[in-house]
């Protein structure tokens, strides 16, 4: 159970996505739920906190170092493939997130 919202099961994507107590703050923000800019933001922002965590405590219990642009790699290909998963349910949000995310 999400202990912000105590709606759903928690998980990452709820979290960052769907519980109503995290878009309050992201709205509050200035990023529009509805917006593929805005939803791309938190998407990066969920993935680099997660891959910067995972080192750290790749680090810390496995004595295992990846460089900044190993990382870097995995945040693009994480964001990448979550954006391709847009796809079938709403194939121009995906369009639009994915040329905003390209170079």
């Amino acid at each position: 159970m999400c202990l912000l919202c105590n709606s759903t099961s928690e998980s990452r994507d709820h979290l960052y996505f769907d519980c109503p107590f995290s878009w309050g703050i992201w709205s509050l923000l200035g990023l529009n739920r509805g917006s593929p800019k805005g939803h791309l933001t938190i998407l990066c922002w969920q993935a680099c906190l997660y891959w910067v965590w995972s080192e750290r405590n790749a680090r810390l219990h496995r004595d295992v170092f990846r460089s900044s642009d190993a990382l870097i790699c995995k945040i693009d290909r994480q964001i990448r493939d979550k954006i391709l998963s847009f796809r079938k349910t709403n194939p121009t949000v995906s369009s639009v997130m994915m040329q905003q995310w390209l170079p």
